[in-house]
């Protein structure tokens, strides 16, 4: 008899992704919990868009060739 694989169910694969681990402070913490209770969220479906977005907005070549400011070292 063949060993059949089971349907694992869920939804489809978004692709391959990299983890991060982020750390708020405890108030932010439990302010993004109490939205993602009220939304009936999770913290990866709230989260990811919100940081994608964020991302998507920074223009890589500008944030490349910004000239640093002369602020003099303390000696």
């Amino acid at each position: 008899m063949a060993i059949q694989k089971l349907a694992q169910g869920g939804r489809p694969s978004k692709g391959p992704r990299h983890t991060f681990v982020v750390k708020p402070d405890l108030a932010r913490a439990e302010k993004l919990r109490a939205i993602m209770e009220i939304l009936g969220t999770n913290a990866v479906d709230y989260l990811t868009p919100l940081v994608a977005a964020h991302i998507d907005s920074i223009d890589l070549e500008e944030l490349r060739n910004q000239e640093t400011l002369p602020i003099p070292k303390a000696s």
